[in-house]
């Protein structure tokens, strides 16, 4: 592609490798489940129970940012991050896909609230490698800021009022925090730009991190440079330490959240080899093994 992110994260050791996610109907679709915790008593007065490692972060913290890089295809869209309360491929009752690309050709944040419902910011997005952060901040019972960029660059911020979802204001709590896929039942509420149901990411995810606060516009930019930010780091995978002989995608934070399973019980996605920037790289099923 012509389009490619001018710098790229090899200070996080992700420039030979990428962990693919496919809608590919052969060999698909992929996606991953975040570890979880249970929360018996709620700081901010919602709800308990089971809840995604996000979701954790941001109930101990009163802060939370997910950053993830990802290969968006011509034509590509589906959910890179998303959350649910009950199991693929059982349909939930509460949901939000917090990061993802419509049909449209727009890149959305999202989060939901008690009294605010559905909010977004929305930018237009090219096919090509692209750096998002989702962060919410200023957690309280009454209300949360959350806040959005695109290849280092603000794309902009809301504020929900209520509880949001993240943080337990629907029960049952989302405990079900996806990496490739997302549930839009309804369509949620950004309009026909997803399917009604589970959306999987039909693009190439190599990175995705989370810390315990809200990171600064000079943290984004720094990461997008390829600057390795551990301050607040939680939780980080890096497509390179993706094994495809146990199917574990260990955490290169040192604090052991491992993705050990699956939304697809059984199949791994495979770990492809390129190199940055990747272009126009053909058919990923054609690329060797690592």
């Amino acid at each position: 592609m012509s389009n490619q992110p001018p710098y790229l994260p090899t200070g996080m050791d992700i420039t030979n490798t990428v962990l693919l996610l496919s809608n590919n109907v052969s060999s698909g679709p992929y996606a991953f489940w975040l570890p979880q915790c249970n929360v018996s008593s709620n700081p901010y007065g919602g709800t308990t129970g089971l809840f995604g490692l996000v979701s954790c972060i941001a109930l101990q913290y009163g802060a939370v940012s997910v950053v993830t890089w990802f290969y968006l295809p011509p034509g590509g869209y589906g959910v890179i991050i998303g959350n649910d309360n009950a199991s693929y491929p059982n349909g939930p009752s509460g949901w939000v896909p917090i990061i993802y690309v419509g049909a449209n050709g727009l890149l959305y944040i999202a989060e939901w609230s008690s009294s605010s419902g559905c909010g977004w910011v929305t930018t237009p997005i090219s096919p090509g490698w692209h750096m998002v952060v989702w962060a919410e901040g200023n957690i309280s019972s009454t209300s949360a800021t959350i806040y959005g960029y695109l290849d280092g660059n603000f794309i902009g911020s809301f504020t929900e009022n209520g509880l949001t979802y993240t943080v337990g204001g629907y029960s049952p709590p989302p405990a079900y925090w996806y990496i490739g896929n997302g549930y839009t039942g309804g369509c949620w509420c950004s309009g026909n730009v997803l399917n009604c149901s589970y959306n999987f990411f039909n693009g190439n995810v190599a990175y995705v991190a989370l810390y315990n606060r809200v990171l600064t516009t000079s943290d984004v930019l720094a990461i997008y440079q390829g600057i390795r930010i551990t301050s607040g780091l939680v939780a980080e995978y890096i497509g390179n330490n993706y094994n495809v002989s146990t199917g574990v995608w260990y955490d290169s934070s040192g604090n052991n959240y491992n993705i050990t399973t699956t939304v697809v019980a059984g199949q791994y996605p495979p770990r492809g080899c390129t190199l940055w920037p990747v272009g126009d790289s053909g058919n990923w099923i054609n690329w060797p093994t690592c």
